[in-house]
């Protein structure tokens, strides 16, 4: 089966990848370090910034931008590099990640902050620690603290808050629906070229504020912009029979 193209245009994404069998990457505090010094290398020779990120036993968190096409490539030298290190320190051999990494496009500003505070609040949704400045290789520890790795946030959109705000609002309890909220619609099509294209209007914003009287409008206007009827079908709790009638 032929692999799922990615979209790599520049731009904000949240990525995250796993040990294989969820096994851990990091064993030692060096481990970590090495990581994040990969990290720094890539952000200075790839014109990268990095907004936010985590890394936890098994997997890590990135929220990234990219200025360039760069992005499969970028990942490709930080996983690379890492596993070779990892394989040689440990005298292993084999995958040490599952499969591919997995890439999320960023919309706005509102998909942006969610997935900020999801990755800071990582290692408290896995019970690691019950504050969210005690855990050491994330970007809000750097943050507080000006730790070693500080610089890796150079140029981070989370400076858009004043550091009070930040913490106030990454300290705050955490809505468990928001992080599938923000992924249920924005989604990739195919054009008839070939070419990725994004839906950047989430499906939702069709009827956030007119969901009942100008219902069937609405739902005609998703479906030209680019959503499926099932999609639409799916968000409204409607039988698909009901969307395709309408539209």
């Amino acid at each position: 089966m032929a692999r799922k193209e990615r979209l790599t245009e520049p731009g904000l994404y949240h990525i995250i990848n796993r040990g294989v069998e969820r096994r851990a990457i990091y064993l030692e505090p060096e481990d970590y370090e090495f990581f994040l010094d990969l990290l720094l290398k890539l952000t200075k020779q790839s014109d990268i910034i990095l907004h936010s990120f985590c890394l936890m036993t098994n997997h890590y968190h990135l929220l990234l931008e990219t200025k360039q096409n760069n992005l499969s490539k970028s990942i490709q030298f930080l996983n690379d590099k890492y596993a070779k290190y990892f394989n040689k320190k440990y005298t292993r051999s084999g995958h040490l990640w599952q499969g591919r990494y997995k890439s999320y496009p960023l919309f706005d500003d509102a998909h942006f902050w969610i997935v900020a505070k999801y990755i800071e609040r990582n290692p408290i949704k896995a019970g690691m620690v019950n504050q969210v400045d005690l855990y050491k290789y994330q970007s809000f520890f750097q943050l507080k603290y000006k730790h070693n790795y500080f610089e890796l946030l150079n140029n981070s959109m989370i400076f858009n808050m004043t550091y009070d705000e930040y913490a106030d609002y990454v300290s705050s309890e955490m809505d468990i629906d928001a992080i599938d909220i923000v992924y249920k619609s924005p989604k990739l099509i195919i054009k008839e070229d070939g070419k990725l294209k994004v839906l950047s209007k989430r499906l939702e914003t069709f009827f956030e504020l007119d969901r009942d009287i100008n219902r069937d409008e609405n739902i005609k206007k998703a479906y030209e912009y680019g959503y499926t009827k099932s999609e639409i079908a799916d968000f409204l709790e409607l039988n698909p029979s009901t969307v395709s009638r309408i539209v």
